[in-house]
């Protein structure tokens, strides 16, 4: 029964609407949009903090001390900087100028799993009519 539900729910003849589509980056997006180069610090502070909390307890908890205790220590924060923003930097260059590409693969995988789930979909309600026909002693 289970193997039929569940296939059901991946047919969509079953929908789970109950489970809400709560999309939080979305309302952040929405809310800070309009804000300018301030909107985008803060959505910026507000992403690498939930990215990156490891940076941040790194930064705070052993490259300050480091930073205070040696004569050259101001150097230090510019260079952790650098060393932490220059891969993300790269990483959003390479993602903003191949988007065109990476849609068109996202088009064709979207077309692929929707055969794959009707299909997957497809043989759980065989398979767990089979099952059930056993238990039943019909087969």
């Amino acid at each position: 029964m289970v193997l039929i539900a569940v296939g059901l729910v991946m047919l969509g003849v079953i929908r789970l609407d109950f489970l809400g589509k709560s999309n939080i980056p979305e309302r952040f997006t929405g809310h800070f949009k309009d804000k300018g180069h301030w909107g985008a610090l803060v959505l910026g502070i507000l992403f690498a903090l939930a990215f990156c909390p490891y940076s941040g307890a790194l930064y705070f908890g052993m490259l300050i001390p480091m930073a205070i205790g040696s004569a050259s220590g101001l150097y230090l924060p510019a260079v952790f900087a650098l060393g932490t923003g220059l891969p993300v930097m790269i990483f959003a260059f390479l993602l903003a100028y191949s988007a065109a590409s990476v849609g068109k693969a996202f088009d064709m995988v979207s077309r692929l799993e929707t055969g794959m789930r009707y299909l997957a979909g497809g043989v759980f309600v065989i398979i767990g009519v089979y099952y059930s026909l056993i238990f039943l002693g019909w087969i």
